[in-house]
């Protein structure tokens, strides 16, 4: 757990702070936090695997961590990992402070990332907001649905994250797949439900970030669905304004989804925009550090001392907010969660 300021005042009267927690080795929120300290922004940053003293009392909103006591202005838990364990005792710990740590959002007025909706759900509405969407087949007969799709190739995916914790700090990854469409139609059927979509020939595919409103976008070049963690070196990262339909696209689904935050995939098809799949716990900073730029970190900054200010109206900050590009936001090794 990281307190980057010591407590002043009172310590009988909770000190307004913003609330980050994340799993272990991520490269966002440390540097958030360190912005969130420069502008005067009181936070604390909880990992996975902590497991500090703590009391929670939802009547009057305020929070208790290894003796400090904090009202939450801004809680923004991401990626929470359910970790494994060899035993019950083992799994009912993991499974409380899971639980808890997500449910901290309920003790704030601001909580990020906001709706959390499964690829199922952010298919229907998008279609419903009139975004277009690759044809969609949710089957344990990936074979059957892979024959009655037109075109050469088809895409297999996941219906949960791409990513496992088989053991505790170890992910394994489950990538997208973009499979011949007559190799697929041969497959016989699972035992488990899977993803199978239309292969969308396209000219640019875009990682967009909504953040509180403010849009930015990356245009990404990759050889395959899966070089982001088998081959990131090959990948190349753009910073490209974000065409009006794009934008106007990611303001209506994050609308409808209740989304402060989100990261999209889109594809753009002559004039078209495709819509894959949110991920509201998306990093940033590996796109950023391929991009050579610090758009997304610059308005996360933003976005949370707005959100810190609209729930503390009598609190200052420290250098105006345009300074916030200039600092050492912190540099990411690779795209984790993606």
């Amino acid at each position: 757990m990281s307190w980057p300021s010591p407590s002043g005042g009172d310590p009988g009267v909770p000190e307004p702070c913003v609330v980050l927690a994340d799993r272990a080795g991520r490269a966002e929120f440390a540097a958030l936090q360190r912005t969130l300290t420069t502008l005067g922004v009181p936070s604390v940053r909880v990992e996975s695997g902590a497991s500090p003293s703590l009391s929670a009392v939802p009547g009057d909103g305020t929070l208790t961590l290894d003796g400090r006591l904090v009202t939450p202005t801004v809680v923004w838990a991401r990626d929470l990992p359910r970790a494994p364990a060899a035993d019950l005792a083992g799994r009912v710990r993991a499974d409380s402070w899971h639980t808890l740590v997500g449910q901290l959002r309920a003790l704030a007025p601001s909580a990020l990332p906001g709706g959390a909706p499964g690829r199922l759900e952010q298919l229907a509405g998008a279609a419903r907001e009139g975004v277009r969407t690759p044809r969609t087949v949710v089957t344990t007969d990936p074979g059957a649905a892979a024959a009655a799709m037109s075109g050469t190739h088809i895409v297999v995916k996941v219906l949960d994250e791409h990513f496992v914790e088989t053991v505790p700090g170890l992910l394994v990854g489950v990538f997208p797949e973009v499979v011949p469409r007559r190799d697929a139609a041969r497959w016989t059927p699972l035992d488990f439900p899977v993803i199978v979509q239309e292969h969308v020939r396209h000219d640019t595919e875009l990682r967009v970030y909504h953040l509180g409103g403010a849009v930015h976008a990356y245009a990404v070049t990759k050889a395959a669905p899966d070089a982001l963690w088998r081959d990131a070196a090959s990948v190349r990262v753009v910073p490209v304004p974000p065409p009006p339909k794009v934008t106007d696209a990611v303001l209506r689904l994050a609308a409808r989804f209740g989304l402060t935050y989100g990261a999209f995939d889109l594809l753009l098809d002559g004039e078209d925009v495709v819509f894959l799949e949110i991920n509201v716990d998306g990093d940033w900073r590996w796109y950023e550090s391929r991009a050579g730029d610090r758009a997304v970190s610059l308005a996360a900054a933003r976005m949370v001392c707005a959100l810190h200010l609209r729930a503390v109206p009598s609190a200052g900050l420290r250098p105006p907010l345009g300074v916030v590009d200039l600092l050492m936001l912190g540099s990411g090794n690779g795209p984790r969660g993606r």
